[in-house]
């Protein structure tokens, strides 16, 4: 009978026992559930009221499970129910100055975001109206006439889609602090946003990537470099600016992402993780098509400046840049000093007429040769040209004397001889 009794016993404690772990399974997935289902309101939060709310919901939480605390401490090791409580109420918080600072700023960035769109309206026309131009100007290359007129146009296009892409741009940092020290991360989450509403590494790409199709496709005139070298130039400096700023929202973007919780599959992800996701690898992108435009850009003024001497038959050697166009003409000019050549060609038809009028816009830009280095070119090139000059002077006068002489010479013999004569 004892024996029957211990087994009944043991029996019921066994029970118990699978009762009591199947109670505290269910609790722990209610917690679980509940954590789940607050980070998500969170997440989803976009007024200060929800999230005033959503504080009382959490230390509910806190205190409906406070007397399971041991048993969920091991649980949900590595974490723990304070270490869980303590990560809703910091994403309640990274949430609340992200709400709080888009209200305050709501105002001012509403009215710069409806900026931001009328100027993406006008960046899409002058889009098309680039691809209707770039066809035009395949027509126009059998008349010359409408092929400059095309040029112009297009230039002129792509000049004024630079403005406004960066006015853009301008217009989306604007409520910021202008080198962005005082802006926080949570107003740089925002900004990442913005930035990756209006696509704005793919409108810079765009027109870096035109600027290169139109070199490509036009044939330039001598004075087309000097303002095309000055717009990649702008650009490339305004281009160094925004990728500092780029960088530094993307690291407080990455630096926000790390706070959130990862998004389940089949969510979308949060601004600040797309941002860090793309900026990165857009920015390469932009960078790659910025070192194409430059390397097109000079490659096409040098030789068309060559071209200007070895089209005259000027024996100058070649050159790629500026360092190794000087070091070409002053080679050139002391060619002409040790052989006595007649330079009248070289610096008459090439220096004086083409490149002193047509190149020096172009030229005297800093990036290409700069204006003290052009003046001490265009000195060595006209002391070559006057000391060829001083010596045929010195030669006409010479032969003048000469001649002079010879005559004086023959007019005394002769005067000479006469007088002879009349004595006899």
């Amino acid at each position: 009978m004892k024996s029957l009794s211990a087994v009944v016993t043991l029996l019921l404690l066994v029970a118990a026992l699978g009762v009591a772990q199947e109670s505290d399974y269910k609790m722990q997935k209610d917690f679980e559930k509940r954590s789940e289902a607050i980070k998500a309101r969170i997440d989803a939060a976009s007024t200060t009221g929800e999230l005033d709310s959503l504080r009382s919901v959490i230390d509910a939480l806190g205190l409906d499970f406070q007397k399971n605390k041991a048993f969920l401490d091991k649980a949900l090791y590595p974490s723990s129910f304070d270490g869980s409580i303590d990560e809703m109420r910091q994403a309640l918080h990274v949430a609340y100055d992200r709400t709080t600072t888009i209200q305050t700023q709501g105002f001012r960035i509403a009215q710069l975001e409806s900026t931001v769109v009328v100027l993406g309206v006008r960046i899409d026309t002058l889009s098309g109206e680039r691809t209707r131009l770039f066809s035009d100007l395949q027509e126009a290359n059998k008349n010359v006439t409408n092929l400059r007129e095309t040029v112009r146009r297009l230039n002129a296009n792509l000049q004024a889609n630079d403005r406004l892409v960066f006015s853009l741009i301008d217009s989306i940092f604007l409520p910021y602090d202008r080198d962005m020290k005082q802006t926080s991360d949570i107003e740089k989450e925002h900004l990442a946003g913005n930035l990756q509403r209006a696509n704005v590494l793919s409108r810079v790409y765009d027109v870096a990537s035109d600027n290169v199709r139109f070199l490509t496709a036009t044939q330039l005139q001598p004075k087309d470099y000097a303002s095309l070298v000055e717009q990649q130039q702008q650009f490339h400096s305004r281009w160094t600016g925004l990728s500092d700023k780029m960088r530094d929202v993307a690291a407080a973007a990455e630096r926000q992402a790390a706070k959130m919780p990862e998004p389940k599959r089949g969510e979308p992800q949060s601004n600040a993780r797309l941002m860090a996701a793309t900026a990165s690898l857009r920015s390469q992108q932009v960078d790659s098509v910025l070192n194409l435009w430059h390397a097109t850009l000079a490659s096409g003024l040098w030789a068309s400046l060559e071209k200007e001497f070895t089209s005259k038959q000027v024996p100058i050697e070649h050159f790629t840049d500026g360092p190794s166009f000087s070091a070409a003409v002053k080679s050139l000019v002391a060619r002409y000093k040790e052989a006595g050549a007649d330079p009248t060609i070289f610096v008459d038809q090439v220096w004086k007429e083409r490149i002193d009028k047509e190149w020096r816009d172009a030229l005297t830009k800093e990036s290409v040769l700069g204006k003290a280095e052009y003046a001490s070119l265009d000195r060595t090139v006209s002391e070559l040209h006057q000391k060829q000059f001083s010596l045929k002077l010195v030669l006409y006068i010479l032969g003048i004397v000469l001649v002079a002489l010879v005559a004086w010479w023959l007019i005394s013999r002769r005067q000479k001889q006469m007088s002879e004569m009349d004595q006899e």
